[in-house]
């Protein structure tokens, strides 16, 4: 009884903690809102203006301008063809190039808005009006601090294309789109529209089955970009009679691309607490980067726990990852423009508690120091596209390349040993209009007495096709390869092919494992034009091959099937995660699993593989 009145106690401060933490924090926030280049003076009238009038005010001037009023107001061209003129606006825009910027306007639209054009706000749902008015809308200091220019400034299109994708990063905003148009009393300057479309912040996180829970999230609290998740787990834990979670996270504190991280978990499967300050190399430009993560994770005492499921890890132990990073611009007249050589330097520390004496003896249950370093050399550019990942918002699609290779070493009480670690990628669409390819491949490894330890090698391979036309449909098709090999292992250390580890979808066992594995996966996706209150509907298909061995070929094994399919239903416009009904089928049953799985899941949206300078130490043995 005592105990229970205790963690009620603790689950009740921990809240009221962190209401007071994001009211201090708006207060702070608000005066830095009111700062006087929020809402220039000069602006004001602009600032007054629809979209809608702004366009035909400067539509004389303008190609891209007239082309977006007709469709706005004079056509009924369907969004494809919004698409294809927000597309033909980075070619218009090169002609402003190195004119001087004299106003910045910001421009917002709700989130229930036909599209980023909408600006009249007008809705007869009721159900659209009730939400609104609970919601706060981002503040224009917000949107100030995510563009990399500013009002005096000359104008750079790589700059405009940077604010446009750095906006539509933000897990509040949609949409975002940068217009400029030459200043109507003095065409020798331009002024620049900012347009952004938020999404609607609150979310609900809710699921039954062996653990359920419910927890309400908001993605903007009080409209500032600062993101809150509390959820309750009601299955008890050894000591309590529920679980909680907790989380706090602040992007790009006032435009400087710091992003805060806490959270404090304590439920059936996880104890722990975690905080992180990181700022990473977001455009080329940036100079500097670099952050700190500390995990203190706690061992869960529960007789209960599935036996399937790999608690070879669940022990204490604190967690420390300190980087700093220098990253040189390279301008050239070449393939090369805009590339970057950069160096990076990381200390990780770990720290194990009362652990057996059996795991004592071994090396990685020591105190652990790594002291790493590397060397990377990256190009990096974007194109837009969509229906990808999402059902029609615009994706910022990343092509380039990265090389980076990493050394350093690792000391215990036991054996100190030294570290090399190389990594390669490559992305790019295929031209003319045959899809987008994406190659990566990374090799770690110790060497202790100069005998290598630890080995990995991961190779991976990502396909996905152009956008076929199916009547009023659209089709997509998804390929992807991973090969990963594991060797010259000092401690049981293996990988494993269920879904958690990017294998077969729907296998959630962690009774299959190995050093090395291979899976192939394929997935087709319909989206369908049809849509309902802004939710919109795509059905997809897949099919997934994956071997696993340990110390031997990994072909020499037969192959485990998964195949099956299903439907998703997602409004871009919302925060919350994708509705998923799944039906899987295993014609060979692997371990721990089942021949058919149903499953309705909320599912987060994939993201594409960046071509940013990495630490120079990250797991690739997964």
């Amino acid at each position: 009884m005592h105990n229970t009145y205790a963690h009620t106690r603790r689950y009740f401060s921990s809240i009221i903690y962190l209401i007071l933490f994001s009211f201090v924090l708006s207060c702070k926030l608000s005066l830095y809102a009111q700062q006087p280049n929020d809402t220039p003076n000069d602006t004001v009238n602009n600032q007054n203006k629809s979209i809608q009038e702004y366009l035909k005010d400067y539509s004389e001037n303008s190609y891209i301008n007239r082309k977006l009023y007709e469709w706005l107001v004079v056509s009924a061209d369907s969004e494809l063809s919004l698409n294809e003129i927000l597309f033909d606006i980075e070619e218009e825009y090169k002609k402003y190039n190195n004119k001087p910027i004299r106003n910045i306007n910001i421009k917002k639209v709700s989130p229930f808005a036909k599209n980023i054009l909408d600006t009249l706000d007008f809705t007869t749902n009721k159900v659209e009006k009730g939400l609104s008015q609970i919601r706060f809308e981002t503040k224009e200091s917000v949107i100030r601090n995510a563009l990399t220019f500013k009002k005096g400034e000359f104008v750079n299109t790589q700059h405009l294309y940077d604010s446009e994708r750095i906006l539509r990063s933000l897990s509040f905003i949609t949409e975002a789109l940068i217009l400029v148009e030459p200043a109507m009393q003095d065409t020798s300057m331009v002024d620049i529209l900012v347009i952004t479309q938020d999404s609607y912040p609150y979310g609900v996180n809710a699921s039954a089955g062996s653990n359920p829970k419910f927890g309400f999230y908001s993605k903007n609290i009080l409209g500032y970009g600062i993101e809150m998740n509390h959820t309750i787990y009601t299955t008890p834990t050894n000591k309590n009679n529920f679980g909680i979670y907790e989380s706090v996270t602040w992007n790009n504190i006032y435009g400087s691309y710091l992003t805060f991280d806490a959270d404090y978990a304590n439920y059936k499967d996880l104890h722990r607490y975690k905080l992180g300050i990181n700022k990473r190399f977001f455009t080329p430009e940036i100079k500097y980067a670099g952050g700190f993560n500390i995990t203190h994770n706690y061992k869960i005492e529960d007789p209960d726990l599935d036996s399937t499921k790999n608690w070879s890890n669940n022990h204490s132990y604190l967690y420390q990852n300190y980087w700093f990073g220098r990253s040189f611009l390279i301008n050239a007249d070449n393939f090369f423009d805009r590339s970057n050589f950069s160096i990076m330097g990381q200390s990780i520390l770990t720290r194990y508690y009362n652990t057996p004496d059996s795991l004592n003896k071994l090396p990685q249950y020591k105190p652990n120091l790594f002291i790493l370093a590397s060397f990377a050399f990256s190009k990096r550019n974007f194109y837009k596209n969509n229906l990808i990942y999402n059902y029609g918002r615009t994706e910022d699609v990343p092509y380039g390349f990265l090389l980076s290779t990493s050394f350093g070493y690792n000391y215990n009480q036991l054996k100190t040993r030294y570290y090399l670690g190389g990594h390669f990628s490559f992305g790019k669409a295929l031209i003319p209009n045959k899809g987008y390819f994406y190659f990566s491949g990374d090799y770690r490894s110790f060497l202790y007495n100069n005998i290598p330890e630890e080995t990995i090698i991961n190779l991976q391979a990502n396909y996905i096709s152009s956008l076929i036309n199916i009547g009023k449909q659209r089709w997509r098709s998804f390929l992807s390869t991973n090969y990963v090999k594991g060797y010259n292992q000092t401690v049981d250390d293996y990988i494993y092919i269920n879904e958690q580890s990017e294998g077969l979808r729907a296998y959630n066992s962690y009774q299959l494992q190995g050093t090395r594995k291979f899976v192939l996966s394929t997935e087709n996706i319909v989206f369908s034009s049809r849509q309902t209150l802004g939710f919109k509907v795509a059905f997809f298909t897949f099919y997934d091959m994956a071997w696993i061995a340990t110390d031997k070929n990994v072909f020499k094994n037969k192959a485990f099937y998964s195949l099956g399919g299903g439907f998703r239903i997602r409004n871009d416009q919302l925060v919350i995660n994708t509705i998923q009904i799944q039906l899987a089928y295993f014609p060979r049953i692997p371990p721990g699993g089942i021949e058919y799985n149903f499953r309705l899941s909320g599912e987060q949206v994939s993201s594409f593989k960046q071509f940013e300078p990495p630490k120079p130490y990250t797991d690739v043995y997964k």
